[in-house]
């Protein structure tokens, strides 16, 4: 929605995948030692599209949300919480099993973007065709 847009606290939340393809051309090029250091500035500051990136465990790969993260919200259930402690002597341990009712919500669907299936291409220059002589 408009007038979320240049809200300050937007940030990135992106897949694995797609915060190292970024980045890979930047490190992976031999330069001098002012643009090392340049491009170690840039990769620690970690942005797409002038807004910060954020890696979360377990976001798809090739995906994007663009989003404040106030707006993404974990909600606990009232006594939802169980757990058992077994001891097992057969294996000499003490078994722990845990169960809670965690939810994950999106509070304002209008105050965020996602963006699925980005496929990163090469859009380098191809190298021009020469004419072969007498053809």
């Amino acid at each position: 929605e408009p007038w979320y847009q240049e809200d300050p606290d937007l940030v990135v939340i992106v897949g694995r995948q797609l915060l190292a393809d970024k980045y890979f051309p930047i490190v992976n090029k031999e330069q001098d030692n002012s643009e090392t250091l340049a491009a170690d500035v840039i990769i620690s500051q970690k942005r797409i599209g002038n807004l910060p990136a954020v890696r979360v465990p377990y976001f798809p790969a090739d995906a994007m949300l663009i989003t404040k993260l106030e707006n993404l919200s974990i909600y606990y259930m009232d006594d939802s919480h169980r757990r058992v402690i077994e001891e097992n002597p057969k294996l000499d341990r003490v078994e722990n099993y845990e169960s809670m009712n965690i939810d994950y919500v999106v509070e304002d669907y209008a105050a965020g973007c996602l963006v699925e299936k980005i496929k990163v291409g090469d859009f380098s220059t191809p190298a021009k065709a020469t004419a072969e002589p007498g053809a």
